[in-house]
């Protein structure tokens, strides 16, 4: 009974060193990325009549998250002496958190070294797993985007993904394509969805994908365009920034065609309302007609309403009236099409026999002879109506 009386004296009036809180105190807060301040960390003595001399505290971090995050400009601080029960001093470690930490709760150890009643033996009290809370700065950023060339009346599905490469987290986050300017709400239009996307709530390094289908009007004109667009959250976050696109000038052609003797004149007119350039218009190989000579040609830029026509030496060849054409040309984006258009055509028989090796060559050669003998019998007239005479005896 005696020895169980002494044991429960030694610990009642042991020194004894305790924090009040888990937390670690900051000198301001909350603690964000890049900040250099001070970090307390208050020390009471909870032993009976006696006192803590020669009290040191020192901070340490308890894993490797919390050494990368966190540098200890001094990890040390000495209090002296903490005088009997209940009394409390405080000590005091400046920080510097690194720029890239992420928001979140960190963790150190504690150790208090004191000197005991005899002034001699020293002991520690290890104090785990104090907190040091972290707040870090979202910060939104689009990673990608589908959005590229569009076409007037079109229907294009987009996809746009943003990505948090903050240090915080946003939360209950909307992203919202704003079309509430006049020009944008009468070129553009969301459908179905509307313009607003909930996208909830965003750690630090995730991604999201927003999905939307966009119309474009027939009025919209070539050029490039600028969709802002605008990210809110709690904590009165916002942020702005504009996405680009470009309107396609797209266009359309009208063929009619001339024939002259042995060759076909195409008409080609610009018949849209976006200019083309390097427009090229080709007879492509088909049943029936051929091409004798070049098959292509190159009429430059067309303006709306603006025409012009190419001539080729196109040869019937089948029994239908069916001519292919091919129209190039490169629209205001600077992308190339090929458009096909079809023309029913009627040669004249001249026109259809011209070109080819056979018919063609007689051709020419029959009247050659006619013309060559004509000139002969002009130039011999006298001789010939002198024998034509001596021949029927009416010579004198």
């Amino acid at each position: 009974m005696r020895k169980f009386l002494i044991i429960l004296s030694i610990l009642l009036f042991a020194p004894i060193a305790s924090a009040s809180s888990n937390y670690l105190v900051t000198e301001s807060a909350p603690v964000n990325p890049g900040d250099t301040t001070y970090v307390y960390v208050p020390i009471k003595n909870l032993g009976h009549g006696t006192n803590l001399y020669d009290v040191s505290v020192k901070l340490v971090p308890k894993d490797s998250a919390s050494t990368n995050a966190v540098t200890l400009l001094n990890d040390v601080d000495t209090l002296g002496t903490i005088e009997k029960w209940g009394e409390e001093r405080t000590a005091k470690f400046r920080i510097h958190v690194n720029p890239e930490t992420l928001e979140g709760d960190y963790y150190f150890d504690v150790y208090v070294t004191s000197r005991g009643i005899d002034g001699t033996a020293l002991s520690t009290t290890k104090l785990e797993d104090r907190i040091l809370t972290i707040k870090g700065t979202p910060k939104i950023m689009f990673l990608n985007s589908t959005l590229r060339i569009v076409e007037p009346i079109s229907i294009n599905r987009e996809t746009l993904t943003i990505k948090n490469k903050g240090t915080g987290t946003i939360e209950n986050a909307v992203f919202e394509i704003s079309l509430a300017d006049n020009e944008m709400k009468s070129v553009f239009s969301i459908l179905g969805s509307g313009t607003q996307f909930f996208i909830g709530n965003l750690k630090a390094g995730d991604e999201v994908e927003i999905v939307f289908d966009l119309a474009v009007d027939i009025a919209a004109l070539p050029g490039v365009y600028n969709l802002p667009v605008k990210i809110t959250g709690q904590n009165n976050y916002s942020s702005t920034d504009y996405i680009g696109l470009v309107v396609g000038g797209k266009t359309d052609f009208e063929i009619s065609y001339q024939e002259t003797i042995g060759s076909l004149s195409l008409n080609v007119a610009n018949i849209g309302v976006n200019p083309a350039s390097a427009v090229t218009v080709s007879l492509p190989r088909q049943e029936n007609y051929s091409v004798s000579g070049s098959s292509s040609s190159v009429l430059g830029n067309l303006n709306p309403g603006d025409y012009t026509s190419a001539i080729f030496q196109v040869t019937k060849k089948g029994t239908g009236n069916v001519l292919e054409v091919e129209i190039q040309y490169t629209d205001t984006s600077g992308k190339r099409h090929k458009e096909i258009k079809t023309l029913v055509v009627d040669l004249s028989s001249a026109t259809a026999q011209a070109g080819t090796s056979g018919s063609g060559g007689t051709s020419f050669t029959t009247w050659l002879l006619v013309i060559t003998g004509v000139i002969i019998v002009y130039w011999q007239r006298i001789k010939i109506i002198t024998y034509y005479r001596k021949f029927t005896g009416k010579a004198k």
